[in-house]
């Protein structure tokens, strides 16, 4: 990712000049045509901007010094891995005139930024979200590695702060959270979302689908098509889309944001913190059901 970011930036110099980078992993190579600096204390005190496309674990960390140094940052999902570094990093964001924002960049897939446009003025009532695919390693779970891409899309296109209404996993993953789960929740507005997300699957899929009182609509995220049926009548139409990049569109918003525009679209610190304290208690209500099924299934 810090390779995609690089080029994004590197072709928008009207907009930001990339001063150096860091890599956490000393053996590897910086992107192309990007100055190399030696530590990470360097690379944050010649920036205006950081942004953090480092291994999960070393978010928080990171995040906080370029904070502390009063550094914007722009960090990649999820925002950490738990609830009590998302805590730390909203305080830490708070003492500083720093701001915060979280690559969920999926907010900016063509699919989603025109669900966002269509649904404004209408009352969501469902949502169905879907992301498979085969395993890579890793050393979180599949609801902090995948999960919090949806978590953030169902309040982003549900209309307002998403709450877990429950979570199961396969019983047979093992342990329980770590392949695949189907999470329900809640938002603000009143619609339910469910979430799926497998990391078991030979091929990968990304499909939503969002219901208002008046349309269906129905979204592959990868392909980038969007159908839209009418309640009524039952007629389709293909909705046509903007096919920018979404992390141009992403870094077009971050520069926007910075520059004093309103925030839109872009994922603010207090929406990553939110999609991953959904990860983290969705995570607890599997284990909790796979120990209660174990328990049932005993002699």
């Amino acid at each position: 990712m810090g390779q995609r970011h690089a080029r994004v930036l590197g072709a928008l110099p009207e907009r930001f000049e990339i001063v150096g980078a860091f890599d956490v992993k000393h053996d590897r190579t910086v992107p192309a045509g990007v100055p190399a600096v030696g530590t990470e204390a360097e690379a944050v005190a010649r920036a205006d901007v950081v942004v953090v496309a480092t291994p999960i674990a070393a978010h928080a960390p990171m995040v906080a010094r370029a904070l502390a140094a009063g550094r914007h940052v722009l960090v990649e999902k999820p925002l950490c891995a738990t609830g009590a570094e998302a805590d730390a990093l909203l305080g830490a964001a708070a003492r500083t005139a720093a701001r915060l924002f979280v690559g969920h960049s999926e907010r900016f897939n063509p699919v989603v930024r025109s669900l966002a446009r269509l649904v404004r003025r209408d009352q969501v009532v469902a949502i169905d979200l879907e992301r498979v695919g085969p395993f890579r390693p890793s050393d979180h779970g599949v609801l902090v590695n995948l999960g919090v891409h949806d978590f953030d899309l169902a309040a982003y296109l549900g209309g307002g702060h998403a709450v877990l209404r429950g979570a199961a996993a396969a019983p047979e993953a093992r342990p329980a959270v770590d392949e695949l789960a189907h999470v329900l929740l809640t938002t603000a507005s009143g619609a339910v979302a469910h979430v799926y997300v497998d990391r078991t699957v030979p091929h990968k899929r990304r499909r939503l689908v969002l219901a208002t009182q008046r349309w269906v609509y129905e979204g592959d995220l990868l392909a980038h098509r969007l159908l839209r049926t009418s309640r009524a009548s039952g007629t389709a139409s293909e909705v046509p889309l903007l096919l920018e990049e979404p992390l141009r569109a992403q870094a077009l918003a971050l520069a926007d944001a910075l520059d004093g525009a309103p925030v839109r679209e872009i994922a603010t610190g207090v929406d990553g913190a939110r999609a991953v304290a959904l990860a983290e208690r969705a995570a607890a209500c599997c284990t909790k059901a796979a120990e209660k099924l174990s328990v049932l299934a005993g002699p």
